[in-house]
């Protein structure tokens, strides 16, 4: 971890940012490019004085070819390059001049330190934090591509393809700076920063973005561990205490904090963006959760993946049973998701009874629900939802309520909509059909007495004046719409318009049956039809004759989603979550978007499973996908890559198998068979597997760099160095081979090459963990200067905790430098 001395402690521009030791292990690349420019060498040692040694003085040892460079800024020795293979035409008068040249190089570290840090905290400045964040994102991606189908191979990348950002936000903090003046505030900002930069470990990045405002960026994290962590913090804010010096009263803090996790935290399109816009994605995303904190009371900590499910409250009572809420499409919400009320003024509390004097009888009240709502038309921030289900009349919702996400087959309402018809079903007044709480009224009770049935959904894209539903919710939200001929009133006619010839093309032959087909509203520019009796080609075809009419008529671009049961072995209530992930499926196609939920949509569910990390989940689907399709082998190939990814190295060869059997061209297949059998031991099969890659597709470089690590384990390094350059020239595998390189330029003797490669790894991605601690390792075994290897391994160490060999480097480390006590500490550590 960061030691408070090396975080600054005052505001002052001119004193609060300065170089230290550490900065020059964090850019020794850049110091050693800097100090190449003027002064040629072969190779070189980074060296700190220990304190109380004296001073060095520059020196050169002609017959050792060998200069001594003192690292002197504003007075202060920071270290010592040591520069081997040097030729110096004039030994006396040039020393000196160097000396002079290696503080101009300090000088631009400083400026470019100072550039990115935040003056007041000495944490990161915000642009800094998004470009690092970018940057990240970028990896991910990268690893996320490097089998070409679209998943992680961990073991090139050197970390999961994951990360979290923590935000933080301190709770009435402007009251503060108005009533004890902002330099108070600003030395509680400061205060707070350091506190951040103390608990932090190195592979955090934190970061001041905006007045009391904070944000931390942690690699190779799942929710659990931004939990953890994002907890800590919350608790160290929590205990520091101010003391104002003019009034003298005495001044505690507290902070909301709210995280997101990538890629978890994004969907959809948004993937498509660059990288520097999805780290702002995800930036506001974790904001969200923050808001969340706050709306519950502040001082605590939200996860963004919860406020759909636990982090919505009711924002007003509308007329008609109806309720505005807090959940919008910007958290995950969608139409037809349901939720319990309930009252955060009456939750579950502990009861106490006591029979004796040492007798007592514990429990707990029952939860208590005002009753079950459901969405029925999502914007972008909040929605609205109707009422299903009341659990008193007189206790009704109000502001600030609470709702919890239920599953259909928990609700309240089904059984009571399946067991009562009596009540008289209202219709839209712009449509004419259901509206959405009385539709599935309808369709609880339609859908148990048909043997077979389709359900369509249908939604508006597009207009002739590209807008979208989420433009349009957006607006409405501000107010737009009161205008005449406003948005409002254009969003209806469309609406109005596919109603129409949706009742013309669904409902034309439906007569008069028991069963009978109805149609209801599904959220702002949507549609829901029951089609019982129907045949899911002839819907189809009729659902393409909608979107072709509705753009030929009223320039609509429309996507509609068709289920149909009897499917697998699914029940008639899934239906309706089956046709949304038709309609999903429907949306990444080209006009007329149209999907029957099948193998496919699927395949597009389990895709959005593995990339929110519910790998379990996107298991299950990837199995349904191929029990309706076992032909589907991009679904049989993503099955394989989860079982990759779960350690079943056995059964993900089996998947591998039968997709290459089936698709004998198909490069993503073969390779990830070859990494498969690899994993297995089966050296003889992976290597058949990545050459055959490499015939289909001679530029497929992370063959290459498998190909390498099979030559470098059978102890060929002269073929592993020819794969691993080969790799290194081909673009998109450069990060990938620069370690494999620098592995066997150790082997090989060559230090000087392995150093090379993993600064320049390090560079590609500053958290590779193996990385960091083989340059550690190179330290230790070259006997330089072992506090750099200490530096090195404590970040391997923290980023992969479960790896005995990094902790036994720092230990080595610690022990080289006499700090028997620490060493012992941090070999304790390993035995806990």
């Amino acid at each position: 971890m960061r030691s408070p001395a090396d975080i600054f402690a005052t505001a002052a521009p001119d004193r609060a940012v300065n170089l230290t030791r550490q900065d020059l292990i964090d850019l020794e690349h850049a110091l050693k490019d800097g100090i190449h420019e003027f002064l040629p060498f072969a190779s070189y040692s980074l060296f700190f004085p220990r304190e109380g040694d004296c001073c060095p003085e520059t020196h050169y040892d002609h017959k050792a070819r060998e200069l001594m460079l003192p690292l002197t800024l504003r007075g202060e020795t920071l270290g010592v390059f040591v520069a081997r293979g040097v030729r110096l035409t004039a030994p006396k008068a040039l020393p000196p001049l160097l000396k002079h040249l290696a503080t101009c190089v300090l000088e631009k570290l400083l400026l470019y330190k100072r550039s990115v840090t935040d003056a007041l905290t000495g944490l990161s400045s915000r642009e800094h934090f998004v470009g690092s964040l970018a940057q990240e994102i970028d990896l991910i991606q990268h690893s996320l591509g490097a089998t070409t189908g679209g998943r992680s191979d961990p073991e090139l990348q050197g970390f999961s393809a994951s990360l979290g950002v923590i935000l933080l936000d301190l709770d009435s903090f402007q009251w503060i700076n108005e009533r004890y003046g902002y330099l108070v505030g600003d030395s509680i900002n400061a205060q707070v920063g350091r506190t951040i930069g103390a608990l932090c470990p190195r592979h955090v990045t934190s970061a001041r973005i905006h007045n009391d405002t904070f944000a931390l960026l942690v690699p190779d994290a799942s929710p659990k561990t931004c939990l953890e962590l994002a907890e800590q913090v919350r608790q160290a804010i929590g205990a520091l205490s101010f003391q104002d010096e003019i009034t003298g009263d005495n001044l505690s803090v507290s902070a909301s904090l709210g995280f997101a996790n990538y890629p978890q935290s994004l969907r959809g399109r948004q993937f498509q963006r660059t990288p520097r816009e999805q780290a702002r994605i995800l930036l506001r995303a974790a904001a969200k959760a923050v808001g969340t904190s706050k709306a519950f009371g502040r001082n605590r900590v939200f996860n963004f993946g919860d406020i759909v499910k636990a982090g919505g409250r009711v924002l007003e009572v509308l007329p008609m049973q109806r309720l505005a809420v807090s959940l919008g499409r910007g958290v995950g919400a969608q139409e037809g998701m349901r939720y319990l009320v309930w009252s955060p003024r009456f939750t579950q509390r502990t009861i106490e009874a006591h029979l004796s004097e040492d007798e007592r009888l514990l429990g707990r009240s029952p939860a208590l629900y005002k009753g079950e709502i459901v969405l029925s038309e999502v914007q972008e921030d909040m929605s609205v939802a109707e009422v299903l289900h009341a659990g008193d009349p007189a206790w009704t919702p109000e502001p600030g309520d609470r709702l919890t996400l239920i599953q259909e087959r928990d609700s309240f309402f089904a059984a009571e909509a399946a067991s009562d018809g009596s009540a008289a079903a209202s219709r839209d007044m712009l449509t004419g059909l259901y509206g959405y709480r009385d539709f599935l009224s309808f369709y609880a009770r339609a859908r148990g007495r048909a043997e077979g049935f389709c359900v369509a959904l249908t939604r508006i894209i597009t207009t002739n004046t590209e807008r979208t539903p989420e433009h349009w919710a957006e607006q409405l939200a501000e107010g737009a719409g009161g205008r005449p001929g406003g948005l409002q009133q254009r969003l209806d006619a469309s609406v109005a318009q596919v109603a129409g010839l949706a009742e013309r093309i669904f409902l034309a032959d439906a007569g008069d049956k028991p069963s009978r087909p109805a149609g209801g509203r599904f959220g702002l520019g949507g549609l829901v039809h029951f089609l019982p009796g129907a045949d899911p080609a002839e819907m189809e075809r009729r659902a393409q004759e909608l979107c072709r009419q509705a753009s030929a008529e009223f320039g609509l671009d429309l996507a509609v989603g068709l289920a149909r049961y009897p499917f697998l072995h699914l029940a008639k209530a899934d239906m309706l979550d089956c046709a949304r992930k038709g309609l999903e499926h429907a949306l990444l196609l080209p006009a007329p978007r149209v999907a029957v939920f099948d193998s496919l949509s699927l395949n597009v569910s389990a895709d959005r499973l593995f990339a929110e990390g519910d790998l379990y989940g996107a298991v299950e689907e990837f199995k349904l996908a191929l029990l309706a399709d076992p032909g589907n082998t991009l679904a049989r190939n993503s099955l394989g890559i989860c079982y990759a990814q779960m350690g079943k190295a056995d059964l993900a060869r089996r998947e591998f198998e039968q997709v290459v059997e089936a698709e004998p061209d198909n490069v993503m297949a073969y390779y990830n068979l070859g990494w498969a059998c690899q994993r297995l031991g089966e050296t003889t099969s992976a290597r058949a597997a990545y050459e055959r890659c490499l015939s289909l597709d001679p530029g497929h470089g992370f063959s290459l760099v498998r190909l390498g690590s099979l030559a470098e384990a059978a102890g060929d390094l002269s073929s592993a160095e020819d794969l691993y350059q080969k790799a290194l020239d081909m673009p998109g595998t450069e990060a990938a081979a620069l370690r494999p390189l620098a592995r066997v330029a150790l082997a090989q003797g060559d230090a000087s090459r392995a150093r090379e490669c993993l600064h320049l790894a390090l560079a590609a991605n500053h958290n590779d963990a193996q990385a960091l601690h083989m340059l550690a390792r190179l330290y230790l075994d070259g006997g330089e200067d072992p506090q750099i290897a200490e530096v090195l391994a404590r970040q391997a160490a923290a980023l992969v905790p479960e790896r005995q060999d990094f902790w036994d480097t720092l230990v080595l480390a610690l022990n080289r430098q006499g700090r028997t006590e620490d060493a012992l500490k941090a070999e304790a550590r390993t035995r806990a």
